[in-house]
């Protein structure tokens, strides 16, 4: 997309979870940046990288709206930590929870904004309703250019061989939430580590506790790694705590969720409560 016709997102803050898990993630976190900042203007990107050491290279991106935050840790995956920490830092009424490996329409993401900025019906939105994972060609024009637009066309119901239906309906992968709703209910829940079974665990807390949220219909694009299947992984987690805690939320209690927020709510203090090391850093740093 042309950079003089990028669509504004009003100043919102975009969270973006990384771990350099492999050099396809790697591939897709470039590619995923790449199209954020010639897609979009008026908005922040905070990079949040968690790993034993940082990896991300300014000059693959080097744009002004990325600010790119390190955490020191070399357990698994801590999507949760760093999202909270990313909407702690972030000071826009709308945050958007962004995966380093998924893409949204940019019309739908940009009504998103729009809607839970001005309209009166939604708190949190998912911009997309299936996941088409992608790969092959697709993937790499993609990566290339940062351009959406040979993604366009994909009709979840006929698609071409480098793509296939990754999930029918899923409420993870790139999420808009008013900021005070997604405090007000705790945020992601921290004792969940890695992947799986978290998005539906703020899900369902959040639904329970009066957060309206909304999908739209077009497709979210998972850009390729690892595998283009999920029945593995959903085998491999379907006994896990994290799904455990998610299935938890809608036979628990009202005293039970409320206390459970009352925890939760406490991480969200100030920043430099986090484990150290922290670091912050932008272009020209």
């Amino acid at each position: 997309m042309n950079t003089a016709n990028r669509l504004s997102l009003q100043h919102i803050d975009l969270v973006v979870p990384y771990r350099e898990a492999s050099a396809e993630r790697r591939d897709n976190l470039y590619g995923v940046l790449r199209h954020l900042v010639a897609t979009y203007s008026d908005c922040r990107i905070w990079l949040m990288e968690a790993d034993a050491r940082p990896h991300f290279e300014w000059a693959r991106i080097g744009d002004a709206s990325v600010r790119h935050v390190f955490v020191h840790h070399d357990g698994p995956f801590p999507k949760a930590r760093l999202c909270n920490m990313g909407v702690r830092l972030a000071n826009s009424p709308v945050v958007c929870l962004h995966d380093a490996d998924s893409v949204a329409m940019p019309t739908a993401l940009a009504g998103a904004v729009n809607g839970l900025l001005h309209g009166a019906t939604s708190d949190a939105i998912c911009p997309y309703w299936p996941v088409v994972n992608v790969e092959g060609s697709l993937r790499q024009r993609f990566l290339e250019t940062g351009d959406v637009g040979a993604l366009h066309s994909l009709d979840p119901a006929a698609l071409p061989p480098e793509a296939a239906l990754l999930y029918a309906s899923a409420n993870g992968g790139v999420v808009l939430f008013k900021r005070q709703d997604y405090l007000r209910v705790g945020g992601y829940n921290e004792r969940l580590e890695g992947w799986g079974g978290e998005d539906d665990e703020l899900l369902n807390r959040a639904t329970r506790l009066g957060v309206r949220w909304h999908s739209f219909t077009p497709p979210l694009i998972h850009l390729h790694h690892d595998t283009a299947s999920r029945s593995e992984w959903i085998q491999a987690t379907r006994d896990s705590d994290n799904i455990r805690h998610a299935d938890a939320i809608q036979s628990m209690s009202d005293e039970a969720l409320q206390a459970l927020v009352t925890e939760l709510s406490t991480q969200f203090g100030p920043v430099d409560r986090i484990a150290p090391p922290v670091e912050f850093s932008k272009p020209g740093d």
